[in-house]
């Protein structure tokens, strides 16, 4: 007998909501469809119903988690707004998939795992980015095992993308990081084996413009293993754009790269340590469809979880470790980079056992 799709209903209906539907439509099928929508700017709320032709609209949260007409909630608004809807759709017993950042900082994010195991409810954080293709390429060339055990991993990225005033993003202080280079962290953390424990970070504002937020981030990570992790995210690079990730092991090496972090062709390479042929794998991106299609993969990961009653890999859970590097980056810069332990930046809570939730 046919299962039916999952209703999902869509909270905050801005720019990303028009990104996370168009990747639904082209690669969830039957798993689910987008039942309602609801946004406090009634007006736009409307607009969007209209355009996507969506059956049901409210004018805030509450009212669409009342009305029982989604299975599935995705918490797409600024990171402040978070407590007054997870907790409501938790109570509810309504699994929810959260846009990045996962909280405002790692205690809040510690908070919201705790209160969905306690209620038994799936939560899932919306790092889209690890389903760009030669991302899930190169996981599974590190799963297979033919080059090794890990020892580093490099996440860079160079983009000329000032930040304007006027935005909600140009008030906010946790900036470059939070709105972008948490998903450099989460791939990172999600390829390695082990727990982040340590990070040294320093950030830097923009001086062009007087915005308070960072527009420059780098950091290192330690793992629990002896792997090492370094991440350099700029908004300030004027020329030459790149966006790679490399992974170095005891018998070879693999590397990703696009020039854009959304669009454009990339590129994958691995070789073995001493042989002299480097295997290639290209993926085209000529209508700009990777980018789309990753926020359709990550919530027909979360559906096919709930299907299951698995734990989604962009678990909640998995995703404190995202938090707690972010975090403890924040807090390393603010003390003149200085290492910090992904302990105290989840407030004494500690990691699972490596591979767990990944």
């Amino acid at each position: 007998m046919p299962v039916a799709p999952y209703r999902i209903g869509i909270i905050g209906t801005g720019n990303i909501a028009h990104a996370h539907i168009a990747g639904y439509r082209a690669i969830l099928g039957d798993r689910g469809t987008v039942a309602a929508v609801c946004d406090t700017r009634t007006d736009v709320a409307a607009a969007f119903q209209e355009k996507y032709g969506i059956d049901h609209v409210f004018p805030d949260a509450r009212s669409l988690i009342d009305a029982g007409v989604a299975d599935v909630l995705v918490l797409l608004t600024p990171p402040a707004v978070r407590d007054e809807v997870i907790h409501p759709a938790l109570e509810a017993g309504i699994p929810i998939l959260v846009e990045k950042p996962f909280g405002t900082d790692g205690v809040k994010a510690v908070e919201y795992v705790r209160a969905a195991a306690d209620r038994g409810v799936p939560i899932a954080v919306g790092q889209n980015f690890r389903w760009f293709p030669e991302h899930q390429w190169m996981r599974k060339v590190l799963d297979a095992g033919t080059l090794g055990t890990q020892t580093f991993i490099e996440a860079r990225s160079f983009q000329d993308r000032p930040q304007q005033p006027g935005p909600w993003r140009a008030v906010e202080r946790k900036l470059e990081m939070a709105i972008f280079s948490v998903h450099l962290i989460d791939r990172m953390q999600w390829l390695a084996p082990g727990i982040p424990t340590t990070v040294c970070a320093v950030t830097r504002r923009d001086p062009e413009h007087g915005i308070p937020g960072e527009q420059f981030s780098s950091l290192i990570v330690q793992f629990s293993d002896g792997v090492v992790g370094q991440m350099t995210s700029s908004w300030r690079a004027r020329a030459l754009p790149v966006n790679s990730m490399r992974v170095d092991l005891t018998g070879g090496s693999v590397a990703v790269e696009r020039p854009h972090p959304m669009h454009g062709d990339a590129v994958g390479r691995f070789a073995v340590r001493g042989g002299d042929r480097v295997e290639e794998e290209t993926f085209p991106d000529t209508e700009r469809l990777h980018g789309r299609y990753s926020y359709g993969h990550s919530m027909a990961a979360f559906l096919d979880s709930l299907r299951a009653g698995t734990e989604p890999p962009h678990s909640g859970r998995n995703n404190l470790r995202t938090m707690g590097i972010m975090e403890a980056a924040y807090l390393s810069a603010g003390r003149g980079g200085s290492a910090v332990t992904v302990t105290e930046a989840l407030g004494g809570y500690e990691l699972d056992a490596p591979g767990a939730a990944r």
